[in-house]
Parts: C-alpha cells; sequence; structure tokens
C-alpha cells in the first residue's frame, strides 16, 4: 500500500512538472486538479517535498491565473506544517525552506548583516565549525575584553569558551551575537576585524522557522502581476537586433527603499548559502529597479565606495518574477565593456529564462551605455559542471556570443554544422569542456570578435607599481601625496575640503594611475574638467555616473590603453 502510495505521489510530481512549458486552458485544469490533488497528500520522503516545494514555487513565478496563484501561494505559506523537524528537517538542512536549519560558513560582513537582522536565530555551529575553533578563540578573547575580565582568563583552569561567549552576550544573545559584538567594539580597523573573523571559518546556525527571508516565503513588492496565459518567449533571433530596442525606464530608488532591498538581496542568497562581494557590500543610496515586462523586475546595487575596484564598476543584481526572486548576477563595467555574470536559480531554469537574462543585458545597454558584452570562461563551464553540463556555452552562442579564441570559434562552427546536418546530435561533455577554455563576446555595434582587445588592469597595476619605485623611493604614502600633489595642479582642482570623505579617499586612490598619462597636463581644459568629474563620481554615492561619464571622455581610455602596452 505504501509502495502505491509512493508511486501516485511520484506520478502526481511527474505531471505536475511535465506541464511546466503548457499554460492556460486544459493545461491550467489540469495543473489545479494535480494541486488539489497534492495539497491533500502527506508527502513522506524530503525528496518528493523538496520537488513539490521547487514546482510550487515555479508556478508562484509562472501562475497561469490568479486562482492557481493563489492556491501556490496558500500551499508556500503552510509548507512548514509539511517539515516536521524531525527526519524531514534533518534531510533538507541548508534547503533554504521554511522550517528548516540553514549552516554555511558566512563571511565576515554577511555575518554582521544576519546577525543585525536575524540575531535571535542565529548562533555558532560549533559541530561543523572546525574542531580547533574552540582553541582559536581562546587566543583572541583576551584582545577583545576590558581589563578585569582577564582576571577569569587566566585564573579559571576551566574556563569555557563557549559558555563565556553566552554569558557576555547578555539575556537572550547567542554566542555569534557575543563575538561579532566584540570584534566590532575593538577598536580596530575594519580590515582587521575582517582579517580576525574570516580566518576562524566559522559556521553559522540559522534557525529559520517561518521567517519571511526563507526561500519559500521570500517576496518582493511587485506593482503588476503577470499571467502566463499564452506560449512563453523564448530566445531572440537575434540578440543583437533586440539589445536596440527601445528599453523600460530604470528607476533610482531612495536611500529607505535602496535599505530594504539591499536586505532582501542579500537574505536571497544566505538562504542558498550563497555570497556576492557587491551586493553583500550594496550602499542603499545606490539602487536602481527596471520593470521589464512580462512580471520582471531586474534591481542593481552599487557598492560602498571603499570596496569599489580602481576601474572596473561592479553592479550587483536581483531578478524577480511576480515578486519572487528567480536569480542574481553582477555586470562588472569598464568603460563601453560589461563583464556579465548571471545564475537563475535552478527551480526557475527554461521557461522565460532567456527573455530575463536578455532584458538583463539590455539594461546595460541602453542606461550604462555597454557596447562590449563578455562572459567569461567560467560561466559557461569551465571548471564549473553545473554551467557545462546545462549547455551554457550553447545558450550564449545562439545568443550571438563568439569565443575568442579563435581555434574554439573553429570547433564550435563545426560542432554547430554537426547539429544542423543531425538534429539529433548531442555535442560530448569532453568537447563541452573544450569549447568552454575561453571566454565569449558579443559585440552591440558594428564590431567583431576579432576586434576584441582587452584593456590589461594587470599592466596598468604595474604601471602604478613602477612609479611609486621611481618617485618615492618605493614609499607608498609619500608616492600617493606626490601624485596627489601632480594631478591637482594639472587638473586644476583648488578645493578638496568640498568634496566628501569618501570622494578624497578615492581621489587618493586613483591619483598614482593619473598622475602617470604623460601628457595629462597638456590635455584641453574641458578634457580636464572632465576627468576631475570621473575621479570624484567613483566615490559619490552614484558610481553609475563614473561609468557614464568614462565612455564620453575618449582621451582618459586612449591614455589608459597606451600605458597598459608599455608596460609588460
Amino acid at each position: 500500500m505504501k509502495t502505491q502510495y509512493i508511486r501516485n505521489t511520484a506520478n502526481k510530481l511527474r505531471q505536475l512538472e511535465t506541464l511546466r512549458d503548457r499554460y492556460g486552458g486544459q493545461a491550467a485544469r489540469e495543473k489545479k486538479a494535480i494541486l488539489e490533488s497534492l495539497r491533500r497528500s502527506r508527502l513522506t520522503r524530503p525528496s518528493d517535498l523538496i520537488k513539490y516545494h521547487d514546482l510550487l514555487c515555479f508556478y508562484r513565478a509562472y501562475p497561469d491565473n490568479a486562482g492557481i496563484m493563489a492556491l501556490v501561494e496558500r500551499e508556500l505559506r503552510a509548507f512548514r506544517k509539511r517539515v516536521d523537524g524531525g527526519r524531514n528537517g534533518y534531510y533538507l538542512e541548508s534547503t533554504g525552506i521554511v522550517g528548516t536549519t540553514t549552516r554555511y560558513s558566512y563571511s565576515y560582513e554577511m555575518a554582521q548583516l544576519l546577525q543585525q537582522w536575524h540575531s535571535r536565530a542565529m548562533s555558532i555551529d560549533w559541530d561543523q565549525s572546525p574542531s580547533n575553533l574552540a582553541d582559536d578563540l581562546l587566543e583572541l578573547i583576551p584582545h577583545l575584553v576590558s581589563w578585569h575580565e582577564h582576571d577569569a582568563l587566566e585564573n579559571d583552569d576551566y574556563f569555557d569558551v563557549r559558555e563565556w561567549l553566552r554569558m557576555a552576550g547578555g539575556r537572550g544573545r547567542s554566542d555569534l551575537y557575543s563575538l561579532i559584538a566584540r570584534i566590532q567594539s575593538s577598536g580596530l580597523p575594519y580590515l582587521s576585524q575582517r582579517l580576525l573573523y574570516d580566518p576562524l571559518e566559522i559556521s553559522v546556525q540559522w534557525e529559520l522557522g517561518n521567517s519571511p527571508a526563507s526561500r519559500t516565503l521570500k517576496r518582493v513588492p511587485c506593482r503588476k502581476r503577470f499571467y502566463q496565459t499564452g506560449n512563453l518567449v523564448r530566445r531572440s533571433p537575434d540578440l543583437k537586433v533586440r539589445l536596440k530596442e527601445s528599453a523600460a525606464p530604470m528607476r533610482h530608488l531612495s536611500t529607505q527603499g535602496g535599505k530594504r532591498y539591499v536586505q532582501t538581496v542579500n537574505e536571497v542568497l544566505a538562504t542558498r548559502n550563497r555570497e556576492l562581494y557587491p551586493i553583500t557590500l550594496a550602499i542603499p543610496e545606490e539602487v536602481y529597479l527596471t520593470r521589464v515586462g512580462r512580471g520582471v523586475e531586474i534591481l542593481l546595487f552599487g557598492s560602498k565606495p571603499e570596496v569599489r575596484l580602481p576601474l572596473e564598476s561592479n553592479f550587483g543584481a536581483m531578478l524577480t518574477r511576480n515578486g519572487l526572486p528567480v536569480g542574481y548576477g553582477v555586470g562588472a563595467v569598464l568603460f563601453d565593456r560589461v563583464e556579465i555574470a548571471i545564475n537563475i536559480f535552478p527551480a526557475f531554469r527554461g521557461a522565460e529564462s532567456a527573455f530575463i537574462i536578455e532584458e538583463f543585458f539590455r539594461i546595460f545597454y541602453h542606461h550604462f551605455g555597454s557596447r562590449e558584452f563578455l562572459v567569461r570562461s567560467m560561466q559557461v563551464g569551465h571548471g564549473e559542471e553545473e554551467a557545462l553540463l546545462s549547455g551554457a556555452f550553447w545558450f550564449y552562442y545562439k545568443l550571438g556570443f563568439r569565443a575568442i579564441n579563435p581555434t574554439v570559434r573553429k570547433l564550435a562552427e563545426r560542432e554547430r554544422e554537426k547539429m544542423k546536418r543531425n538534429p539529433g546530435y548531442r555535442c560530448p561533455v569532453t568537447m563541452l569542456k573544450r569549447l568552454a577554455n575561453t571566454d565569449v563576446v558579443l559585440f552591440g555595434d558594428n564590431r567583431t570578435v576579432e576586434d576584441f582587445d582587452e584593456l590589461s588592469l594587470a599592466n596598468l597595476g604595474y604601471v602604478v607599481t613602477k612609479i611609486i619605485a621611481r618617485d618615492a623611493d618605493g614609499d607608498r604614502m609619500e608616492g600617493e601625496r606626490k601624485a596627489m600633489d601632480f594631478v591637482k595642479r594639472a587638473l586644476r582642482i583648488h578645493d578638496l575640503s568640498r568634496w566628501s570623505a569618501d570622494e578624497r579617499m578615492t581621489f587618493a586612490r586613483m591619483a598614482p594611475l593619473v598622475a602617470s598619462i604623460p601628457d595629462l597636463s597638456r590635455w584641453p581644459t574641458a578634457d580636464k574638467r572632465q576627468m576631475a568629474k570621473i575621479i570624484r563620481a567613483k566615490g559619490s554615492n552614484c558610481e553609475r555616473n563614473f561609468v557614464r561619464w568614462s565612455i564620453t571622455h575618449p582621451r582618459f581610455r586612449t591614455s589608459l590603453e597606451k600605458l597598459a602596452r608599455t608596460t609588460p
């Protein structure tokens, strides 16, 4: 009887899965009937629970109608009852599903954020942390306590680090809270705090309970729901043409609105045991929202000035459909080039993933001025089995991307011919690995892959090393001071006191590279003023201005390209 029950449940889940690409009419009625049946079923196997959960999430993002949307939402809201905390709870650990426990070694930055938002649900997972954690903390704690507390540390032969952390945190506070609070109040510079925490490799235990941060319950505001009554939108026949079509407006959110979304996107990643540096260190003052249609909204996040890269500008992204997060990504912009990395969460792959990814590209084309779209080899499968087996290389190939390596380009062309001659042909894994050994690129203008010429950021770094060695005998502070004095004179920047602290910090950071431009003093006045604006924008609350103004300063780009070619 039990075998028959399991078989019936598995069949229903399989039927629900096969209906993912069919919408409206009979398909909608079949989905509703299966969902109603499963709602009354008691799923006992953890694998069935996970599959059912992810299918519910999929149909929450891609509902046929309001009835299915309401039915799915009701099931997700009640899903904790299915996770009984016993056998199922154990097997569902770190899935991010409501009612489960998530265990992960978060970075110092992420641990601080989660501790701030979910303090009472988080603690140190001593069993999963390194076995020597208590000993390491015993060495660290004396540097984090007040003077008289040393008496306990030095005179108690049975001093228990775990018990002390619970005691030091105060009533209702966890050991994790206590440790992070001690480090934060140590008076040490932020970088030193991070260097104390991260090497400990602490595993954090997060009891999700009925948390709205869980994968099951996480929602973002959605102005207008989209019901999938017809066919899914598939890949554009020509992305290059699609890029140029008019785009939806991009709205710069208020700081308060940005703050809510910064929390949301970090929770979305943390419950999936993921982190992305530009998102973990996102700045609420620079969050952009674009509603691209079909229920899809794309949010972009700028980073805090202190962690921005010297020339590239990283923008993290969250992708949502009908108020449900379905993926994330990053765009690293340098002049008119954007390096894209994007990931649709497994539960939502297929369907209209291509539409969402294309819209992500279009935002950078229209709102950042990007014309060169670069996808690194890792994204198409180099060293990443998931991307390799998913056929990521061919996904981008069909969008118009081509391999930068000419040998790989010829291989891809031969494989494509085989596919045309034999529709049943499948590219073997060994060939996919060869194809993934190079970056791929698409130009949104008249250039082709043969025109690809990447600016060497490494060489620019060596330029600065040589300049400081020559002008300041290797003394970084002295070299920076001299460069700042020179750039102020050359660009006629008279009063840095009017700049914010972050803008002055960025000026100090960029000065050695800008000072390396041989003819800087001879630039036309307009170019000098624009260069000063560009430097200031790098440290402002709107790094997007740095991107846009850099593109409109061809002399700046040309100068860097010449510098990069002069240093091996």
